[in-house]
């Protein structure tokens, strides 16, 4: 955990450094592979987090349904999504999820889950005539629409508190990006959900593309978080908490406005406290579409 909170403030403190440094935009890459479509339509993470800096005033409206299977639990969930340039260096995106069908053994549940709104600044921009390169700080909070109290729980019955950063690499034909953040879970009644620390990273190909057509491309990240235990009366539940890391192949696809990402993630590590059902695979499947 020290070294995970060391990465953090380090690669905060470089972020930010960045931002003295920074050369002002000049040469751009040729558009063709990676950069044969605009900004909003090129590819980019697919479970990680941040990285939807958009132009001004362009939106994007899209569906990411998703699947998480257990050893003895099912959760399948609908969310819509909403994004808003602000500027050509922020936005803010709204997240509606519907959680459709969520099981933990004889019990099922359904309903509206936790709905969030994320900030994202990027306060570095470089590039040249061989990639690109950016920085973000991300910010987000949920609301507490969902519910703590049914089984399986919807929501976090609290308000809860994302802070984060990413960086992103991309050349013509490759890509690749980073992003370590935190998520405070605040206190509901006598229960108090652990912490939340990520660690993601990726890489990406291009396959093919046609300039001002579309492009194909596949990504590979390596998603990680860690879980804090539970407090529950102040006591430490000693059935919660531990480590869980991806891995994630997905294949993305665009257009001028079309815009659709689909894979599977694999755990391929997971080490929990005490005894609690283990994750067999995430699948999810991304599709929108681009307004300017």
């Amino acid at each position: 955990m020290k070294n995970f909170i060391s990465y953090t403030v380090t690669l905060f403190f470089v972020m930010w450094s960045g931002v003295v440094i920074a050369a002002p935009l000049e040469a751009q890459p040729p558009s063709i592979g990676n950069f044969a479509l605009p900004d909003s339509q090129q590819p980019g993470p697919f479970i990680s987090f941040g990285q939807n800096i958009i132009d001004k005033n362009q939106i994007q409206i899209y569906s990411d349904p998703n699947y998480q299977r257990n050893t003895d639990q099912s959760f399948l969930e609908i969310p819509a999504v909403f994004l808003y340039g602000l500027t050509d260096e922020s936005s803010i995106l709204v997240t509606l999820p519907i959680a459709a069908d969520y099981r933990s053994g004889a019990y099922h549940s359904s309903g509206m889950a936790d709905i969030s709104a994320q900030g994202e600044y990027a306060f570095y921009e470089n590039s040249n005539s061989q990639y690109t390169e950016q920085m973000t700080l991300v910010s987000a909070l949920t609301i507490p629409t969902g519910s703590l109290s049914k089984n399986p729980p919807t929501g976090f019955g609290s308000m809860s508190y994302f802070l984060g950063g990413t960086y992103n690499h991309m050349s013509v034909d490759w890509l690749w990006f980073t992003s370590p953040g935190v998520m405070w879970i605040t206190k509901h009644s006598n229960i108090k959900l652990g912490s939340q620390y990520l660690y993601q990273f990726g890489v990406g190909r291009n396959i093919k593309s046609e300039p001002n057509q579309y492009i194909f491309s596949a990504l590979m990240e390596i998603d990680g978080t860690y879980f804090e235990k539970n407090k529950v009366f102040d006591r430490y539940d000693p059935n919660s908490g531990g480590n869980l890391i991806f891995i994630t192949p997905s294949l993305w696809y665009s257009t001028k406005k079309l815009f659709l990402q689909v894979g599977v993630s694999i755990p391929i590590e997971q080490n929990w406290n005490g005894n609690q059902n283990k994750t067999i695979y995430y699948a999810n499947v991304t599709g929108g579409w681009t307004f300017n």
